[in-house]
């Protein structure tokens, strides 16, 4: 059996070897704005390595929390600004295009245009071999407008396709089935889960669990408070699901656990963990910490029930 100090120390060590990875993925992931966390959680490894103590411990799994809330809304809002800006991009590119086409072909216009008055022009004159050498240069000269009308028609072509094919993959541009907010599948991979579970003859049930108030703590504190309380939920959430169970977001107030079990395991479980969810939240940002409440009530749906008859229990938080 081990000494109490050399697990100790084991323990300590996995846990600096941990934030160290923690400060790396930051970095890796979003170096926009994870550098200045990085730094910080390095700090914080270098203090708890010299001081390991309990007060130490607390602070720096607090200070850690923080931390991470803090980079995953930077990396949220620079994610979704950028999100936002490749369309418009995309759209000003495309009039671009669309102007110089139209310009290009007005040149060619104008050009033609000119080349059939300089055309009529030899037709009039006196001396043959003037007209000739004339048709020779104008006939040459209307070849090479048509060459560089086709090469410009032609790349304005496939400038409009390209960017057809990268408007395609923005609209699909989520393949991991993410919620940018949580970081939880959204509701098309809860589905799949849940037709997953059909095909291999898996029972379970889904649980949805409805967020109370949010909009009036938005109205109150501002957006960004209720999204403090959804991703502190889904901290709280994910505590209560097993490995075999999988946790998602259904809607912008509703979250999803397919849980496999039977249907009276599932109901008893929604139970508790409403009442799990359901209470105070803690609000950070600004000069002082803010305290909200929200209650969460759920329902237990029986996927195998048919569509006309379709079980749902609703249940209140206690």
């Amino acid at each position: 059996m081990c000494p109490p100090e050399f697990a100790s120390g084991a323990v300590l060590e996995s846990y600096l070897a941990v934030i160290a990875e923690i400060a790396r993925c930051i970095g890796v992931t979003c170096p926009d704005v994870g550098s200045p966390h990085q730094e910080h959680l390095l700090r914080m490894r270098s203090r708890l390595a010299f001081a390991a103590d309990e007060q130490t411990l607390a602070e720096t799994r607090e200070a850690i929390r923080n931390e991470l809330r803090a980079f995953a809304e930077r990396a949220r809002v620079l994610h979704e600004r950028r999100e936002d800006g490749l369309p418009r991009i995309l759209n000003a590119f495309s009039q671009v295009t669309g102007v110089l086409g139209e310009r290009n072909e007005a040149g060619c216009r104008q050009f033609a245009e000119f080349s059939a008055r300089v055309k009529e022009v030899a037709e009039t004159m006196p001396w043959p071999d003037a007209r000739d050498t004339l048709r020779e240069m104008v006939s040459a000269a209307g070849s090479q407008v048509d060459v560089l009308r086709l090469d410009s028609q032609l790349a304005q072509a496939h400038v409009e396709e390209q960017m057809r094919v990268l408007r395609s993959r923005l609209a699909t541009r989520n393949p991991q089935q993410l919620d940018l907010l949580t970081g939880l599948g959204n509701r098309q991979a809860v589905e799949e889960q849940m037709a997953r579970r059909v095909k291999n003859g898996k029972p379970f049930a889904l649980l949805l669990f409805q967020t109370g108030g949010l909009a009036g703590i938005a109205e109150k504190e501002g957006p960004a408070a209720a999204d403090q309380v959804l991703v502190q939920a889904v901290s709280r959430l994910t505590g209560q699901v097993r490995a075999n169970d999988y946790l998602g977001r259904w809607d912008a107030s509703e979250f999803a656990i397919v849980m496999e079990c039977s249907l009276e395991t599932a109901t008893s479980r929604a139970q508790q963990i409403a009442r799990w969810l359901s209470g105070t939240y803690l609000l950070r940002g600004g000069a002082a910490e803010t305290r909200v409440k929200a209650a969460f009530t759920v329902r237990v749906v029986d996927p195998c029930a048919s569509a006309h008859a379709e079980p749902e229990t609703s249940l209140l938080p206690a």
